[in-house]
């Protein structure tokens, strides 16, 4: 029997940030940090299995898990791996040496960006509900809506509260360019 892939990047994710609590260096180590800064090349794989906090984990799983289980059946669970891994190294590189702050980045931010991504393109007319706000919204709409608020965020401070925002648009951009053209060819 087939398994997801989706419960074993949770706990991937679970166990390194439970490894980032017994060794508090351990996520800067696995950060992206800006080419300027000493990038490591291996960094650009590790950033999105790493978070800060609590709620980052929570949230960036939730998510995971909620868009990613109707993204996954459809791609099947090989290449909604590749996709996964696709976006989160596509947008660590272009983090590396696009971004202008000089704070690394870390969290699989960018990696559900693009499943949100993926998911609008498949289910463009699905609703979503996004806590706390109670009203249904088209996914290709919500993806929209994301990108447009990760942009003026980004234009108005480029890193508010430890968000990445430029982060999310290279996620949801790469998202989109795997299915636009990789995903159409069946990669």
């Amino acid at each position: 029997m087939r398994t997801s892939v989706l419960p074993h990047l949770i706990i991937i994710n679970g166990l390194v940030w439970l490894a980032g609590l017994r060794f508090p260096r351990l996520p800067y180590y696995m950060a992206v940090h800006k080419i300027q800064y000493g990038l490591e090349a291996w960094q650009v794989l590790t950033y999105f299995f790493t978070h800060r906090s609590f709620w980052h984990i929570l949230a960036n799983m939730v998510a995971l898990w909620s868009l990613g289980s109707a993204v996954e059946p459809v791609m099947g669970r090989r290449k909604f791996l590749v996709f996964y891994l696709f976006v989160g190294i596509a947008s660590g590189i272009a983090l590396a040496f696009l971004d202008p702050s000089p704070i690394p980045v870390l969290g699989a931010s960018t990696s559900v960006s693009g499943v949100l991504a993926a998911f609008a393109y498949l289910f463009p007319r699905s609703h979503l509900v996004i806590f706390p706000v109670p009203i249904p919204i088209r996914a290709k709409w919500l993806a929209i809506g994301f990108a447009a608020l990760s942009a003026l965020l980004f234009i108005w401070e480029p890193v508010m509260g430890g968000i990445s925002h430029l982060g999310h648009l290279f996620g949801l951009f790469f998202g989109w360019v795997y299915m636009r053209w990789l995903w159409q060819m069946r990669l």
